[in-house]
């Protein structure tokens, strides 16, 4: 009889322990140096995620760019890529405005805007398409959450919805 309990408690343990765990959620932890978000509600994470322009062979990671009033992050993964330039930054909220699909630092035109390309189609931010929250600003570390709508840069009816979006430099 004591086997039979046994068994019947070590089987119950074992379906308890396998079935928990493949539980999915929507949190994303993030660690130190870290990107992640949900895009059309796909989880988006670059491999091996640090502060390197390149990690893998496949071009996967997260390049952060802080300074003196400007936040840069682009992180990539294969192919794809999520960019996100605010200018100005501390702590508090910051609407996104129009993207004219330009990089770098010496457009006026690249303030506080967004910038995704996945599968092969190049989407964009428009004025008040969402917003990057900056949750702990530092010297040394740079936290924060957004969340937003992209347009296709050719058709306006083909939108990405951007959500539980996490960074930590």
């Amino acid at each position: 009889m004591k086997i039979i309990i046994k068994r019947v408690l070590f089987f119950s343990s074992f379906f308890l322990l396998i079935t928990s765990s493949s539980c999915e959620t929507n949190d994303i932890e993030t660690r130190d140096e870290s990107f992640s978000c949900y895009i059309n509600g796909r989880l988006f994470v670059p491999k091996d995620s640090t502060n390197l322009t390149s990690t893998s062979p496949n071009n996967d990671g997260v390049f952060f760019l802080v300074y003196d009033n400007f936040f840069n992050v682009k992180s990539y993964n294969s192919d794809n890529f999520v960019y996100i330039t605010i200018i100005n930054q501390n702590t508090g909220e910051f609407d996104l405005n129009k993207s004219h699909g330009i990089y770098g630092l010496d457009d006026p035109n690249t303030m506080n805007h967004a910038i995704i390309k996945i599968n092969n189609k190049t989407y964009l931010s428009k004025d008040n398409s969402g917003s990057v929250t900056f949750t702990k600003v530092s010297d040394t570390n740079v936290e924060g959450t957004f969340e937003f709508t992209l347009y296709n840069e050719n058709d306006d009816s083909d939108t990405i919805r951007v959500t539980n979006g996490k960074f930590n430099d």
